[in-house]
């Protein structure tokens, strides 16, 4: 079970979409929350299956996976302490078509479904940033589709390495290249060709399976157009 702890009564640390609520909003939301950690790997919710809890990542990031019936796995987004985990608890929803796991450990808030039911039931600055915030993960679906099918695997690397760059606590972060082949669909020979070029590049360091970002404005050249465009959409729709 994850280590958990109730927050003293101040400002609600970490997650910046917590952080977009007036301070009256944090304080009824705050008595709800727990602090937990996030391994590595661990599956905090699956495809299909009822939602019990939200998780508000501080410094784990989470990413959004989907299985076909043939094995593949691709990764439809990331989710850190610029989001939630957990959007359909929503009313009349219940699921997510997608699994949700760990991709970089740390903690999290969590809160239970029956409390998030019972705060966005009411019109209210909850909400209306949720509703804003569940289009955000639809612009992202739609820009990673987009750029999957359209842009060189190299790209597709720079954006992907830079939206965990975004969400992690350090330039360095464990990533073996068999994961990076799975959240961008591809096979491992493929993926070890594109992390080579952008090392020769002088842009990230590779080793032992941990990456490192040694250069962000040059892997920010060497994206694609997809990372300012879903950047600059979540700056519109949450300020952030």
């Amino acid at each position: 079970m994850p280590l958990e702890s109730r927050f003293a009564r101040t400002k609600l640390p970490g997650n910046q979409l917590l952080a977009q609520l007036p301070a009256d909003v944090g304080d009824r939301l705050r008595p709800h929350l727990r602090s937990v950690r996030l391994k590595r790997g661990e599956s905090i919710f699956r495809a299909h299956e009822p939602l019990h809890t939200a998780y508000f990542p501080v410094t784990g990031v989470i990413s959004l996976l989907t299985h076909l019936t043939d094995g593949k796995t691709l990764e439809l987004g990331l989710v850190g302490k610029d989001g939630m985990a957990g959007v359909a608890l929503l009313p009349g929803v219940n699921t997510m078509p997608f699994d949700g796991t760990v991709q970089v450990a740390g903690t999290a808030l969590r809160l239970t479904a029956e409390a998030l039911k019972q705060m966005v039931r009411e019109p209210g600055p909850i909400h209306e940033l949720l509703g804003r915030y569940a289009y955000s993960v639809f612009a992202l679906g739609v820009q990673t589709a987009a750029c999957n099918n359209f842009h060189s695997l190299k790209k597709r690397t720079a954006r992907w390495l830079l939206m965990l760059h975004d969400l992690a606590e350090n330039a360095e972060f464990p990533l073996t290249q068999n994961t990076l082949a799975l959240m961008l669909g591809v096979r491992r020979p493929s993926v070890t060709i594109a992390a080579r070029a952008l090392q020769r590049a002088g842009l990230v360091d590779y080793r032992h399976g941990r990456m490192r970002i040694r250069n962000r404005r040059g892997l920010e050249a060497a994206s694609c157009e997809c990372y300012r465009v879903i950047r600059q959409e979540q700056q519109r729709l949450l300020g952030y």
